[in-house]
């Protein structure tokens, strides 16, 4: 027997023959029931379908259970065969599904969240399709979840794309009440750097908070023992601590430790390996790090920049730049070695303009300062609209809103970039 969650005539492979009358009542006794093309547990998938091996089964529940894995939307495609004595269920899983990720859940990592939502959705296993049913029972998942911490929340959702605008994930979001970090406590320290650190402190409370919170924390103690050549410090990953809910707002307490802050580190060296769009000699004179200073994070990040600036201007839009300091610890000392892949020149492709009329287009385009076949320099882009409002007096200008969204897609083989501008509809 085989079937489709279409439903589309089934034919019934059987040990003797029925009248047609009589088929659809007919009922069968799998001793087996199997799922393929899944990496779901066998279980989860029988325990979702309300089957059970040793009982009897009509064509119809078959096709009932075919239809209920085809509506979680995980699943394209769902097929059944019976030979008699087993049950197989043949799972095509849909392209569409895409991970979930969670934006600002603080009583719960990632990981501890997916299984807590998994233990309230069948199946649900980190993904979903945003086009089924299991999207709401997520959210539904979620605010209950949160409603046992005494939250009454409002979840909204979001994709998740990727430069070339295709959907990667989808996002969950507490949209209210508000979720905002509380504190921030750094122990572990000495007094020299009691200024900073607490000045660091009080730039952060209050912030929103969200998946990239932790990071930011991280990022902001590194900076402070950083610009002062501390590059050797260590610390433990900030944790958050109990949220609450004070003022209408779910507030968030977040500490960590310094577990040790090395010795202030020199330069050593800097050495290039590669092409550069400066000498030897311009690059000397124009970074703003030498061998002999202090290592400088904040400053050695400026001449990374310097360095990787060329590259986007001149079409290297995919250029590799290894910066990573080599540390000896024993002299406190850090070695850069700066190695540049600058790969292929990208070229302007073609431009299309969204939302404006012939006359707009012909208008505004003049200012447009890439044109097809040019070496791609996107830091020109954002200038032609500043160009166009200075060069018209605003009586005259056409476009009232001069806010734009832009979308790129890459070409790898021609090695070009066709560019979407889209305006907001025009009144």
């Amino acid at each position: 027997m085989r079937g489709r969650s279409s439903g589309r005539l089934l034919l019934f492979i059987l040990g003797f023959s029925v009248c047609a009358a009589g088929a659809f009542a007919q009922t069968y006794l799998p001793e087996k029931i199997t799922f393929s093309g899944s990496s779901l547990s066998q279980a989860d998938l029988l325990a979702f379908t309300g089957l059970h091996p040793g009982e009897a089964v009509t064509r119809e529940r078959m096709q009932a259970a075919s239809d209920k894995l085809t509506g979680t939307g995980l699943f394209a495609d769902v097929r059944y065969a019976f030979d008699g004595e087993q049950l197989s269920f043949a799972l095509m899983p849909s392209p569409a599904a895409v991970p979930v990720q969670y934006a600002n859940f603080p009583w719960w990592d990632d990981r501890t969240l997916s299984a807590a939502v998994a233990a309230r959705v069948p199946l649900f296993e980190g993904a979903l399709n945003p086009g089924g049913s299991m999207r709401d029972q997520v959210s539904a998942a979620l605010t209950s979840l949160l409603a046992a911490k005494g939250v009454q929340a409002a979840i909204t959702t979001s994709p998740v794309g990727n430069a070339d605008g295709n959907q990667v994930a989808i996002l969950y979001r507490i949209d209210t009440p508000a979720v905002v970090v509380e504190s921030v406590r750094i122990e572990g320290y000495s007094g020299v750097w009691t200024q900073p650190l607490q000045a660091m402190e009080r730039s952060l409370a209050g912030q929103v908070f969200d998946g990239a919170t932790r990071d930011q924390v991280a990022a902001a103690v590194r900076a402070v023992y950083g610009s002062q050549g501390f590059i050797g410090m260590t610390m433990t990953d900030p944790v958050f601590e109990q949220p609450r809910v004070a003022d209408g707002k779910i507030v968030v307490p977040i500490k960590a430790s310094i577990t040790s802050e090395g010795g202030q580190f020199r330069v050593s060296g800097v050495h290039l390996n590669g092409d550069l769009f400066m000498t030897q000699e311009q690059f000397q004179q124009r970074a703003k790090l030498h061998a002999g200073d202090v290592a400088n994070q904040e400053l050695w990040k400026q001449v990374e920049e310097m360095i990787a600036a060329p590259y986007r201007t001149h079409g290297y839009i995919h250029a590799k730049i290894d910066a990573a300091p080599v540390l000896d610890r024993a002299n406190h000392t850090v070695d850069y070695t700066i190695t540049i892949e600058p790969g292929a020149v990208y070229h302007m492709g073609k431009l299309t303009v969204v939302n404006v009329s012939e006359k707009q287009k012909a208008e505004i385009l003049p200012y447009w300062p890439l044109r097809e076949g040019e070496v791609y320099d996107a830091g020109r882009i954002p200038t032609f609209l500043n160009d166009y409002r200075r060069s018209r007096a605003p009586q005259l200008e056409s476009i009232h809103n001069l806010e734009f969204s832009l979308k790129s897609s890459e070409d790898e083989e021609t090695h070009r970039v066709d560019l979407v501008l889209t305006f907001p509809p025009q009144e």
